[in-house]
């Protein structure tokens, strides 16, 4: 009863507003939308070693697979690596997992934070094959402080991973 009563509070104090300030609002000139421009930056990953660790919750199986790879350029060098941890979150109806992901990219000049959620097949511990997976990237250090935008990962057949980086200006 206290939330309605509170909505109702705020529906009114903006149609007064609203209303106290109606010509104004609509003589001023409508901007044009902004559209965020990005700079990519396309990482490959070698094969990861994996360790799961599972632990029994009541009648469920909860795991968190822990990995870390090397990280090269397209030209195929060096570039860092990456570590982190997925985390199952759900297990549905349909025999998929919803996975809480969180990744640091060790780049030279910093690192690159990424964290979100993806669906999994219960039994897949990775990726499938060729199946994007897209993330926030949260922030950054280095060169990299402030880093905000997305990266989109997907797994090769081989076993190796490449991410693409889509990171705002």
């Amino acid at each position: 009863m206290k939330f309605r009563k509170l909505a109702t509070g705020f529906v009114t104090l903006a149609l007064v507003s609203a209303v106290a300030s109606g010509p104004a609002i609509a003589q001023q000139p409508v901007a044009a939308p902004v559209t965020k421009k990005y700079t990519t930056l396309v990482l490959n990953q070698g094969v990861p070693k994996i360790d799961v660790l599972t632990t029994m919750v009541g009648q469920d199986i909860e795991s968190i697979v822990i990995f870390s790879a090397p990280l090269t350029t397209k030209a195929g060098k060096s570039a860092g690596n990456v570590a982190g941890f997925l985390t199952d979150l759900e297990i549905g109806a349909t025999n998929s997992e919803i996975r809480f992901r969180n990744i640091s990219f060790m780049l030279k000049g910093g690192q690159i934070i990424a964290n979100g959620t993806g669906e999994y097949e219960s039994t897949d511990r990775e990726l499938p094959v060729q199946r994007p997976s897209k993330i926030a990237i949260i922030g950054g250090t280095g060169k990299y402080i402030g880093a905000s935008g997305e990266v989109i990962t997907r797994k090769n057949a081989d076993g190796t991973f490449r991410h693409v980086f889509r990171l705002l200006k």
